[in-house]
């Protein structure tokens, strides 16, 4: 059943880097963030303009990136760089976590609840991405 669990997780994961890379890539508003979790990431850094829209943009691809190579190490494709590339967007996700889920709610004031909400999502991806890029 655990097999069954984690398949489910890495799909859910997969898909929400999907989703959020293709609203970054858009510049879509999602819940008053323009370009997804991506876009309120670089905004809470920069504010708003060229740099942002930018790197919103980098970041949306690399979350594609890691979506699709989350579902190729779910299904057990060999890549030789899976787990290398799986493993740098842990990091990116950590310090993703820090900035919109550490630093941004000190320089906001945030509800509890709707946090928590957050924060939960934001550590299942990571946990997702930490499994898919373990070595074996």
């Amino acid at each position: 059943m655990s097999k069954f669990g984690v398949f489910i997780l890495n799909i859910a994961v997969a898909l929400y880097l999907f989703a959020n890379g293709i609203l970054g890539i858009s510049k879509q508003n999602l819940f008053g963030q323009r370009g997804g979790e991506f876009g309120k990431m670089v905004q809470t850094i920069f504010g708003r303009g060229d740099l942002t829209d930018t790197l919103t943009i980098v970041l949306s691809v690399c979350a594609i990136a890691a979506a699709v190579f989350l579902l190729l190490a779910l299904f057990n494709v060999q890549i030789k760089i899976t787990d290398l590339i799986l493993f740098v967007f842990v990091i990116i996700w950590a310090v993703f976590i820090i900035i919109v889920d550490v630093i941004h709610p000190f320089q906001n004031k945030v509800e509890f609840l709707p946090y928590l909400v957050q924060l939960a999502s934001h550590l299942m991806v990571l946990g997702a991405l930490l499994t898919a890029a373990k070595r074996d």
